[in-house]
């Protein structure tokens, strides 16, 4: 009888992965849906999960590997997990805002005006503020944004996280 491979990082993290671009994307909907305006705690809820997320993969990898798990396995793998999240999120992101909900930027775009009208931020200032806005308020922008954010988040998450998963052994 042949001996069982242990899976690899990339088959851990791309479960965990997947349900973090699905959850993400699923709050942010929900907000949207709710009426609830982007804010901090939204990205702190993505946030708490992508750690939760990040430590069970780990602890799987390690359980899979005789308990052994080196700082550099969990910063590639939290990372690995991120950029996994952060692609799904995107492309769900993207289809959303270009074939689900077309007014979803052009409401956007409003939203950030009135933000710099309620600042008194006119004139020539708003224009060039709007234009950099508009620019980046694509479906193919807000996709790469996020794809952007998400995986530097990720990777400042598994940083820290590797340091209290990686295991005793892997140390010395």
């Amino acid at each position: 009888m042949e001996a069982q491979r242990a899976p690899g990082i990339a088959r851990i993290v791309t479960k965990y992965g997947l349900i973090q671009g699905v959850f993400s994307f699923a709050v942010s909907i929900l907000s949207t849906l709710a009426g609830i305006k982007p804010s901090w705690a939204g990205g702190l809820l993505n946030t708490a999960l992508l750690i939760v997320l990040v430590v069970l993969a780990h602890r799987e990898f390690k359980k899979t590997h005789n308990g052994v798990m080196t700082y550099s396995e969990g910063l590639w793998s939290g990372t690995l997990l991120a950029l996994i999240a952060a692609v799904v999120g995107a492309v769900l992101v993207y289809v959303y805002v270009q074939y689900i909900n077309s007014g979803f930027l052009t409401a956007a775009i409003r939203a950030q005006q009135a933000t710099l009208e309620q600042r008194g931020i006119t004139g020539a200032q708003a224009q060039q503020a709007m234009g950099i806005i508009g620019a980046m308020m694509t479906p193919v922008g807000v996709a790469v944004s996020s794809l952007i954010t998400q995986v530097i988040i990720g990777f400042i998450v598994a940083l820290f996280a590797s340091i209290f998963t990686q295991s005793a052994t892997a140390r010395s």
